[in-house]
C-alpha cells in the first residue's frame, strides 16, 4: 500500500508540473505513458545498455537516481546523479536535453520506473533500465556463469564474459578499459573453429 501511495503522489506531482506548462496538442498524456509501459517498449536492458556504452552512443544521457550516497559507491559509465526527490524540480527538467533519449536507472526498478513516467509525462523520451545497478551489478560485472552453461559455451555465456572483461578487466590483475585504449573489437564466435579436444577451464580461472 506504501509503495502504491508513493507512486500514486509521484505521478500527480509529475502531472502537476505538467499542467504548469502551456497546453499543446502534442502533450503525453496518461494513456500514452500507460500503454507504453504495457508494451515495455520503455524499458533498456542492462546488457543493452552495456553495448550502447561499449560503441560510445551519443544519443542518450544516463541519469543515476539514486542517492548520492549510493552514486559515490559506484555507477554506471558516465551516468549524472540527479536524486528522484530532486529531478521532480522544474530547474531540474529544464536542464535535461530534449534531443535525446533519457535512460534512468536506480537500485532496482521502481524509482527508475517512477522517474521514467515523470519524465514521460513532461514530455520527454525517457527510458528506464530494467533491475537497475543491481542488475549491472550481477549480470555485466560479476556474471554467474553456471558449470553447465561453461559446458556449452553459448553465445550468450561468451558476451558475458566479455562484458564483464570491458568493464572490470582481467580480475587477476589486468584493468578497466579507458577512454585512451584502442577501440573494443567484440569478440567473433564460429562453431566451426571451436576445438572440442581441448578440456574447458574450472569455472572462474579463465581470465579475459
Amino acid at each position: 500500500m506504501k509503495k502504491i501511495s508513493s507512486l500514486s503522489l509521484l505521478i500527480a506531482a509529475a502531472a502537476a508540473l505538467v499542467a504548469c506548462g502551456q497546453p499543446s496538442d502534442d502533450q503525453v498524456t496518461f494513456v500514452d505513458v500507460a500503454q507504453s509501459a504495457a508494451r515495455q517498449d520503455d524499458r533498456v536492458s542492462v546488457e543493452e545498455l552495456a553495448e550502447w556504452l561499449i560503441e560510445d552512443r551519443k544519443d542518450f544521457l544516463l541519469i543515476d537516481v539514486r542517492s548520492t550516497e549510493d552514486f559515490n559507491k559506484g555507477q554506471i559509465g558516465d551516468a549524472q546523479n540527479i536524486p528522484l526527490a530532486a529531478l521532480v524540480t522544474r530547474e531540474s527538467l529544464q536542464g535535461l536535453p530534449t534531443d535525446r533519449r533519457i535512460v534512468v536507472y536506480s537500485n532496482g526498478s521502481e524509482n527508475a520506473a517512477k522517474a521514467a513516467v515523470m519524465l514521460r509525462l513532461d514530455g520527454f523520451d525517457a527510458h528506464l533500465v530494467t533491475g537497475g545497478y543491481n542488475a549491472w551489478q550481477q549480470r555485466i560485472l560479476n556474471p554467474d556463469i553456471s558449470a553447465q552453461a561453461l559446458d556449452g559455451e553459448s553465445l550468450k555465456v561468451a558476451a558475458q564474459r566479455a562484458y564483464s572483461c570491458y568493464f572490470v578487466g582481467d580480475r587477476e590483475g589486468g584493468t578497466a578499459r579507458s577512454s585512451d585504449d584502442e577501440p573494443f573489437v567484440p569478440p567473433v564466435f564460429t562453431l566451426e573453429e571451436e576445438d572440442d579436444t581441448q578440456p574447458l577451464p574450472p569455472p572462474g580461472e579463465e581470465s579475459c
